[in-house]
């Protein structure tokens, strides 16, 4: 292996970098697409989107938790350092909460539903007012391959 290569490799494990997935938002406005990380283990989904400095605007990252165990979910702003927009998703992937321009570094635990969630995702904050993003809209993800 090249010495540029090693070094490469070296460098995309330690910026904990993935390789992004598409996600569609169906809203009444026609779809939106991003491409979101996907945090699917305890690690990743403690880390998050932490020490993070900017988010591109078509980016985000999206928190899967188990198909069989879907949960209550809290989600807080811990060593965060931009504000998000979170949809918290049911078993169907229909937006259940919604929470707006969170607060950096809050510790305050975010809740919007007590309905069980399956996933939640993040992005910059505004993008639920730009795109009317509204509880009821249908995400579309590929579950399968992450």
């Amino acid at each position: 292996m090249s010495k540029f290569l090693k070094i490469f490799v070296l460098m995309m494990a330690l910026c904990g970098c993935q390789k992004l997935k598409p996600l569609t938002i169906q809203t009444g406005q026609g779809d939106v697409v991003y491409h979101v990380e996907v945090a699917s283990t305890d690690a990743e989904r403690i880390k998050g989107l932490m020490w993070r400095e900017h988010l591109r605007t078509d980016s985000g990252m999206i928190f899967l938790f188990s198909d069989d165990h879907p949960q209550p979910v809290a989600m807080w702003m811990k060593n965060t350092l931009i504000s998000l927009d979170m949809l918290f998703l049911s078993k169907d992937f229909k937006i259940i909460g919604i929470v707006q321009n969170t607060k950096p570094m809050s510790l305050e635990m975010i809740r919007p539903t007590t309905q069980y969630v399956a996933a939640v995702i993040e992005l910059n904050a505004g993008q639920v007012k730009e795109h009317s993003i509204k509880i009821g809209d249908q995400v579309i993800f590929d579950t399968q391959h992450n």
